[in-house]
């Protein structure tokens, strides 16, 4: 099978993307003991754009955006495979 041929099939595949809003740890007894309307402290800044993460890697950043209703993401950078750094 050629190149051109593996990549036009690999395309059809889906993949799960995953927008990361932070980070952080928590004991297991802080966990046993969250309750409604808790507030978790995250890693990230609130100006701070949230990654797009495919296969355990960051493939780019952006913002939230409101589409309608919903929410989704405005890409604002692709990310160089030679920084990577996921948090």
């Amino acid at each position: 099978m050629s190149d051109r041929n593996q990549i036009g099939f690999l395309s059809d595949l889906p993949v799960e993307v995953i927008v990361e809003l932070g980070r952080t740890r928590l004991t297991i007894r802080q966990l046993a003991e969250l309750d409604r309307e808790d507030v978790i402290d995250l890693s990230r800044g609130s100006d701070t754009p949230l990654d797009i993460v495919v296969g355990g890697k960051v493939l780019a950043r952006g913002e939230v955006v409101m589409v309608g209703d919903k929410m989704a993401l405005r890409i604002t950078e692709m990310v160089d495979d030679a920084v990577q750094s996921a948090p």
